[in-house]
């Protein structure tokens, strides 16, 4: 998968994708795509529902699948920077609610106590 950031103000970030990756993302994080992405939405089960209810994170979350070369963007709904983070087996992100915008599939999303702050924590499920 290929990405751009694009844009000041009010960043996009366009995905590239090749038949077969997927994209995860939270509900109404995506701006546009082409007619060659399936969406499904799924809430993980009830324990991460539950979880992402008291965060204030959406309640589901957005699946994209490329069923051929394609190209999905997703963007902010609200003003400020886009940053990449990459994440790697090892390396665990902890990121402020509300802050996440999208992933590839193999990224897990966790939610921890942290100084009485509810927050998303990002690790990598590594996939073999």
């Amino acid at each position: 998968m290929e990405y751009e950031i694009v844009g000041d103000t009010l960043p996009v970030v366009i995905c590239h994708l090749n038949k077969g990756e997927k994209m995860i993302s939270d509900s109404g994080a995506m701006a546009w795509m082409d007619p060659c992405m399936k969406m499904e939405t799924n809430g993980g089960g009830a324990g991460k529902i539950i979880g992402r209810m008291f965060s204030g994170e959406t309640l589901f979350r957005n699946s994209y699948t490329a069923n051929k070369d394609g190209l999905i963007a997703f963007a902010s709904s609200f003003p400020g920077k886009i940053v990449a983070i990459d994440v790697e087996p090892g390396k665990e992100v902890i990121i402020q609610k509300s802050a996440f915008l999208a992933s590839e599939e193999n990224v897990e999303h966790r939610f921890a106590l942290i100084r009485n702050f509810l927050l998303v924590y990002l690790v990598v499920k590594v996939l073999f």
